[in-house]
């Protein structure tokens, strides 16, 4: 099986409780750069690890998708591993009877953007993406946070409401999808390791969305 099948396999979508498209496209592409350098060790352990997030919105059918990665676990994984036959493992990465109490969860413990700022993903020594670009992205959206965190009630709503003013020093506020759907250079002579960042983008996404919609 070529990389290029691994990155181009396409799945039916469902209107609520399927998998987010953009993390499955995310993963789906390093798994076909992690096949196109025979990283089979570190692919097998990717496969096996991943999670991704139930969605509301339009998604990927978590029994397809499974289906695949299952496929490409027995494919390229670690002997012994994965056998044929073996039932879909299940990638979400919270149930779906669960998934209010979890972004209730998440509402409460959103991130802040004192703490990005001292966020560092960790470093890998093979392909990882480039290691400037994500500090750019994470300095802009820790921006975007920080403008959020100052304001309450009706001060809130002005802000949300002159995002497209421009102001003189200041940049656009991000949005959630700006954030969850950002792309980043692959360097294969070390950056920062992919898994790690992608969950700290959907982390990102999540706490901008919160401010969008919260009230107070």
């Amino acid at each position: 099986m070529e990389s290029g099948k691994a990155r181009g396999e396409k799945f039916n979508k469902i209107d609520s409780g399927g998998y987010r498209i953009s993390e499955v496209d995310r993963f789906l592409k390093k798994v076909a750069v992690n096949i196109y350098k025979g990283a089979r060790d570190l692919l097998s352990d990717e496969l096996e690890a991943v999670r991704f997030a139930i969605t509301k919105r339009t998604g990927y059918s978590p029994k397809e998708v499974d289906e695949h990665l299952d496929f490409l676990e027995r494919t390229y994984g670690k002997v012994g591993i994965s056998k044929p036959g073996t039932k879909s493992s299940g990638r979400s990465s919270f149930s779906r009877e669960g998934s209010e109490a979890k972004k209730s969860q998440n509402t409460i413990s959103v991130i802040e953007s004192k703490k990005l700022r001292k966020l560092t993903p960790p470093i890998v020594d093979g392909v990882g993406y480039v290691r400037d670009e994500v500090d750019q992205f994470l300095s802009t959206v820790a921006d975007s946070l920080e403008r959020f965190e100052s304001v309450q009630g009706k001060n809130l709503d002005e802000l949300r409401a002159d995002q497209y003013k421009a102001k003189s020093g200041e940049k656009p506020l991000l949005a959630g999808d700006q954030v969850r759907y950002a792309l980043f250079a692959v360097s294969e002579n070390g950056g920062y390791d992919m898994i790690g960042v992608d969950a700290a983008v959907n982390r990102l996404a999540e706490a901008l969305d919160y401010h969008w919609s919260r009230t107070s």
